[in-house]
């Protein structure tokens, strides 16, 4: 009796599964999979991935490399070392069109704009954290938590430890409310306070929290008339 290949078909259910939802949920391996699979058509690169993944000392860390340390692994030839390096050179050009400090500043205005595109069609909560400088110029913008269709769990160590090694000055929350109502929960009140009160010690302020739903941004800032309104422990900045 023929064996039956449990791989049949899985680019297939990889690449539905990417126009469905992109790399949300994906593991990193995963993903590294799924763009090899575009330069080496005919070979499972589910193996490869981790590969790099290993030697490379993590996920980032593959687009950080040279072509020497690429081509030294397993099934990574000239062609496949070219397209990953490649990758990694987009992606540094892109952070540095998008997260451009020398004219990047935020104030109230454009922070909304920044973030309003990010939720786009978002189903469920998620929370995004923009680390500035004392210039209010972007330092750093990451996702720090994916919620469900209603409420999010923030991990506020981790959002320190990302604070503090951005070297941030200040910081802006933002969140998306998918039931449409751009504004500010008694919860996301008490939390940003939580969030201020933990990033005080490390001289870190919380500039704002923007609030996205239904195509629109508000500003936790402004709906509370002020920090001083909404508890936060430091003043209100003009």
């Amino acid at each position: 009796m023929e064996k039956k290949n449990v791989h049949e078909g899985h680019r297939g259910r990889m690449r539905e599964d990417f126009r469905v939802r992109g790399f949300g949920g994906w593991q990193d391996h995963q993903v590294l999979e799924y763009l090899l699979q575009w330069c080496k058509p005919r070979v499972d690169t589910n193996e490869t991935a981790h590969d790099l993944i290993n030697a490379c000392g993590g996920f980032a860390n593959v687009f950080k490399a040279d072509k020497a340390q690429l081509t030294g692994v397993y099934k990574v030839g000239e062609n496949t070392a070219e397209y990953i390096h490649m990758l990694g050179e987009f992606i540094h050009y892109y952070n540095s069109v998008r997260f451009n400090t020398n004219r990047y500043v935020l104030d109230t205005d454009s922070v909304m704009e920044y973030m309003s595109d990010l939720f786009d069609g978002a189903e469920r909560e998620y929370c995004y954290m923009i680390c500035l400088n004392k210039r209010k110029e972007v330092i750093h913008c990451t996702c720090i938590c994916e919620g469900g269709f209603d409420s999010l769990n923030i991990d506020i160590s981790k959002l320190i430890r990302i604070a503090v090694k951005s070297d941030a000055a200040c910081i802006v929350l933002a969140h998306n409310h998918p039931s449409g109502v751009a504004k500010p929960s008694d919860t996301d009140i008490v939390t940003t306070r939580a969030i201020s009160n933990c990033l005080a010690p490390a001289d870190i302020k919380v500039w704002d929290h923007i609030i996205v739903a239904g195509g629109k941004c508000a500003s936790m800032r402004a709906q509370t008339g002020g920090w001083e309104n909404s508890g936060l422990i430091y003043t209100k900045e003009n």
